[in-house]
């Protein structure tokens, strides 16, 4: 009786994580291409009220990353062209999701930004939300 309750909740298991892995995909390929848009209203819409970014140079909260982002996203500004690959979703129970993946920011004179990052997602009623970046 115990293997086969195992075998079942295994098998629940599977397409639970499945979906949560595609949900979040599709958000960071949302994310990627709001971005390249310079679309900042759709861009706050990714993150979560509590999100913070941990980086080399300490951390920053929502208010401030998204006075950065609209700085950067302004007119004749060159924010770069997103594109993010190698993600790996693991799951941390039912509202909560931690992502590895890389991203290139390829800006218009050839440079580019590479960097890998993880990223910690709560699932909201509005679908899954970054809390948590780490550079």
């Amino acid at each position: 009786m115990k293997i086969v309750l195992m075998m079942l909740l295994l098998i629940l298991a599977g397409p639970l994580n499945a979906d949560t892995e595609t949900e979040i995909t599709a958000a960071l390929d949302y994310f990627s291409e709001v971005w390249n848009e310079g679309d900042v209203q759709a861009i706050r819409g990714y993150y979560h009220p509590d999100f913070v970014l941990v980086s080399q140079n300490g951390i920053v909260a929502l208010k401030e990353r998204m006075e950065d982002i609209k700085s950067i996203t302004e007119e004749d500004q060159d924010r770069g062209v997103l594109e993010v690959s190698q993600v790996t979703v693991k799951t941390l129970g039912e509202k909560h999701a931690m992502v590895h993946a890389f991203s290139v920011l390829t800006f218009k004179d050839g440079s580019a930004f590479k960097r890998w990052f993880t990223t910690v997602y709560e699932k909201t009623p509005f679908g899954w939300k970054a809390v948590l970046t780490q550079e």
